[in-house]
């Protein structure tokens, strides 16, 4: 089996590596605390509070750029919906399938940024359950729970947005007679690319 650490460097896309979670230095941060807990050189509580801002830290440097990237989704979107409204009057058939794959394409940076999140999501969980083994502490649910209302839930809603907007546009350029085909239903449309953004919007979660 591979090892996270390597698979993480394995599958990190070059231009966005620093937007992964630093997983190497978390698991020396795990270690380190628990033979400084075993020795009593540090106290639990400190322990806690110190892995908690690290891992804060970690998670708003990645959500941050979700967030930018969400923005630039959004924006080349908004470009081809003007462009579709004009094309849906012209009905140029080469256009529309121009218009389509600048879609698609959007689709295709969309479903890079989903698995960004799924293994930095694989990699922070990984993290807390090592901690919780090495420190014989239920870290992970309290983390959880005092994170419940982060910024990060609002992300989640801002991308399904994208999401929609591929879908309904994908399925206008397919059908001129107006049949919305919504991705949650007929997630492929017609191309390979959406049958994995929607697999892994559906599991679209850090924790």
């Amino acid at each position: 089996m591979v090892a996270f650490g390597k698979k993480l460097r394995q599958n990190q896309i070059e231009e966005w590596q620093r937007y992964y979670i630093n997983y190497k230095l978390l698991k020396k941060k795990v270690n380190r605390y628990s033979q400084q807990i075993q020795v009593g050189a540090e106290n639990q509580q400190n322990v806690l509070k110190d892995f908690s801002i690290m891992l804060d830290n970690q998670i708003e440097r990645i959500v941050m750029f979700m967030l930018e990237q969400k923005g630039l989704l959004a924006s080349r979107l908004s470009i081809l919906g003007e462009q579709h409204g004009a094309l849906l009057e012209q009905s140029d058939e080469s256009k529309i399938s121009e218009l389509r794959e600048a879609y698609r394409a959007v689709g295709q940076d969309l479903l890079r940024l989903l698995f960004l999140v799924e293994i930095n999501a694989m990699g922070l969980r990984k993290i807390l359950k090592k901690f919780d083994k090495r420190l014989g502490h239920r870290f992970t649910d309290y983390y959880v729970k005092t994170r419940a209302n982060h910024p990060y839930s609002q992300l989640r809603q801002g991308v399904g947005a994208v999401v929609g907007a591929i879908s309904r546009h994908l399925a206008d350029l397919q059908d001129q007679e107006g049949n919305h085909i919504s991705i949650y239903d007929q997630p492929a449309l017609s191309h390979p690319v959406y049958s994995h953004i929607h697999t892994k919007w559906n599991s679209f979660a850090i924790f």
